[in-house]
Order: C-alpha cells, then sequence, then structure tokens
C-alpha cells in the first residue's frame, strides 16, 4: 500500500505504533489517516473510536484497510464518521483515486458557504454545524449532519440508498454495506420521536424527507 500511495503528490509519514499516530493527529500534523486495523495493537476499531472522541481525531480525514471485510465493522466503522474503508490487496490505481476522492471532498465541504435550511420543525445551519429542532440543540456527528442536510436539500423528494452512498459517503453504488440504513437509524433517533418521524422510509428504494407542503394538501 505504501508503495501505491507514494504515486500521490502527498509525503507519506508512516508511524510504528498507535501511540505515535495518535500523537501526530493530536498535533495537526495529518490531512488523512489511512488506518490498519489489523494491527493487534488497534483491537480493530477501538482506537479509531476512541480517536473520533478526541478535538483533532473527530475532524481528521480517515481511510481504514483491513485484509478481512466484515459487514458489520464496515457499517459500524461508517456509523464513526470513517470516510472510506478499503481493502489491502486493493489494487494501487484503485488505492490512490479513493484517497484522492476523500482529500478532494474534505476539501470542496470546507470551501461551501450553505445558507441554513428549515423543514417543517428541524433547523440546519452547515456553516455552524448546527441542528435544532424546534429550539432544542441535536448533536450530530459530521456524516449524520451530511446525511440530514442531503434529505433536507431535496425534501420532499425520494433518495435512493446508491444515491446517499455516493453524494454522503463518496462511495461507489457498488459497495456492498448498511451504512446507509444504520446512519439513518441513528438520525432518527437525535431528531427525537416525532421530528425522526420527518425522515420517511421508502421501501426498497431509499429514504424521504417529508415536504411540509405535503401536510396542507
Amino acid at each position: 500500500m505504501a508503495g501505491a500511495i507514494a504515486q500521490l503528490p502527498y509525503r507519506l509519514d508512516a508511524v510504528a505504533s498507535a501511540a505515535q499516530g495518535w500523537q501526530a493527529v493530536a498535533r495537526g500534523e495529518a490531512d488523512l489517516l489511512l488506518l490498519d486495523l489489523d494491527l493487534p495493537s488497534l483491537e480493530r476499531l477501538g482506537w479509531f473510536k476512541l480517536l473520533r472522541q478526541t478535538g483533532a481525531g473527530k475532524d481528521v480525514a480517515a481511510v481504514l484497510a483491513s485484509a478481512r471485510r466484515d459487514e458489520e465493522e464496515v457499517a459500524e466503522a461508517f456509523e464513526h464518521d470513517a470516510d472510506d474503508f478499503v481493502a489491502k490487496d486493493c489494487a494501487g490505481a484503485e488505492l490512490c483515486a479513493r484517497l484522492k476522492t476523500v482529500l478532494r471532498r474534505r476539501t470542496a465541504g470546507r470551501r461551501r458557504a450553505p445558507q441554513p435550511m428549515r423543514v417543517g420543525a428541524v433547523s440546519l445551519d452547515a456553516s455552524r454545524h448546527r441542528c435544532l429542532v424546534r429550539s432544542s440543540l441535536v448533536e450530530l456527528n459530521p456524516r449524520e449532519f451530511r446525511l440530514l442536510e442531503a434529505l433536507m436539500s431535496k425534501a420532499g423528494r425520494v433518495l435512493s440508498r446508491d444515491y446517499l452512498l455516493e453524494t454522503v459517503w463518496g462511495m461507489s453504488r457498488e459497495a456492498r454495506t448498511r451504512a446507509v440504513d444504520v446512519s439513518v437509524s441513528r438520525l432518527r433517533r437525535a431528531l427525537g420521536k416525532r421530528a425522526g418521524r420527518w425522515i420517511e422510509t421508502v421501501e426498497s428504494y431509499g429514504y424521504r424527507f417529508r415536504d411540509p407542503r405535503s401536510l396542507t394538501r
């Protein structure tokens, strides 16, 4: 994997231990973290989940790699805002393309200055990473926030799982993961019993954020 990454116009810093990786992220030295989950010192996702709870660690771009693919582990990784999940034996060209996509998406996200949105009882201000249900602040992780933003920006329209996977996760439509369904479930719980119902399931297709105009028709 290191040989493939060397083809990119970025500096690659390899660290010898999980502790050194933690320190590098804490010092703000990393634009992207490529994490080998098979290292015994990481306890699979344990290290990554702890990192996401720190100030610097919650925002760093992160691509996770493993020799095995467990669908539940992949879904859990995306729940904790992994940017991508790759197989360690993937082709070098594919790995480079996926890393560049993650960095490009992160850069584009910082450049955007989206306008606040309000649909029904839910208000969203992406520039301040702030979500309100009526007047109550709702805590969302970055992935849940982007998912809600995608749904609200097209309120009333049904968005397929493939579309959400590509738009919010930046992943191929062929990716085999339940990340969308798991994140929607978590988002509904975060919004609360009443507001969570505004995210409607469209059987066998995807999800829709209810159009408030439909309530008056």
